[in-house]
């Protein structure tokens, strides 16, 4: 009988199949020690802050920059639009618009305009009566042109305001009659709005009646250079 230790002897013993098992694996090329790898991490970690300060460069540069953007720019509301100086540089003429228009007010047109350009450029509303302004009247710096609205009566046209002879002060045919005129009638005269229209009649009817056009500057609005530029439109 054989013993425990031939036993364990013949199983120890080699076969040859250990010979198929074993595998030759190729060498390494690179061995990394740990040296080697913490001075790889180091600098990596320098790139990664050099590339940081890099790109944060531009941003920083436009930042420095931006106060230069804040110069203070004039508002377009100082500068002189092209019709503020016109009347006094160019020659363009600057007529006020009222009544029954989407923007009343002054409106600036170059020379040779007519009412109708005026109307074009307040926005004239539907429904004004054609017989109201004369579109084809030739403008003048500080004329005044009075649309009346749909239902209220039509003004006279005014006439075109002529010289009298010798500088005469009482108007010749056509004039408007200071002491006969209503409200309507008196805002047809260059220069004379709603609002001083109503002034003279008021104050026509506190004295009962003009005894002279130069009266006209105790109504309040008309001052001496109002007062030269009606004197030719108007009549006792």
């Amino acid at each position: 009988m054989k013993s425990v230790a031939d036993l364990l002897g013949e199983l120890a013993r080699p076969t040859g199949e250990e010979d198929l098992m074993r595998v030759a694996y190729p060498a390494p090329r690179l061995r990394v020690t740990a040296r080697q790898g913490a001075l790889v991490a180091a600098v990596l970690a320098v790139a990664v802050v050099v590339w940081l300060i890099v790109s944060s460069g531009p941003e920083k540069e436009i930042s420095d920059a931006a106060p230069a953007s804040g110069v203070p720019v004039p508002p377009l509301s100082a500068t002189a639009a092209p019709g503020d100086a016109g009347s006094e540089g160019s020659g363009d003429l600057v007529v006020s618009v009222v009544g029954h228009v989407a923007h009343p007010g002054l409106v600036t047109l170059p020379p040779g305009s007519r009412a109708a350009d005026a109307l074009e450029a307040a926005g004239a509303l539907e429904g004004v009566d054609p017989r109201a302004v004369n579109l084809a009247q030739r403008l003048t710096d500080g004329e005044q042109l009075v649309v009346p609205a749909p239902g209220e009566p039509v003004p006279e046209p005014a006439p075109a305001p002529a010289p009298a002879p010798g500088g005469g002060g009482s108007g010749g045919g056509g004039a408007v009659s200071l002491n006969s005129a209503d409200a309507a009638e008196l805002t047809t005269l260059q220069g004379i709005g709603e609002v001083t229209a109503a002034a003279i009649v008021e104050h026509r009817e506190s004295i009962g009646g003009f005894t002279s056009i130069d009266q006209l500057t105790e109504v309040r609005g008309i001052g001496p250079a109002k007062l030269e530029a009606l004197r030719d439109q108007v009549t006792l």
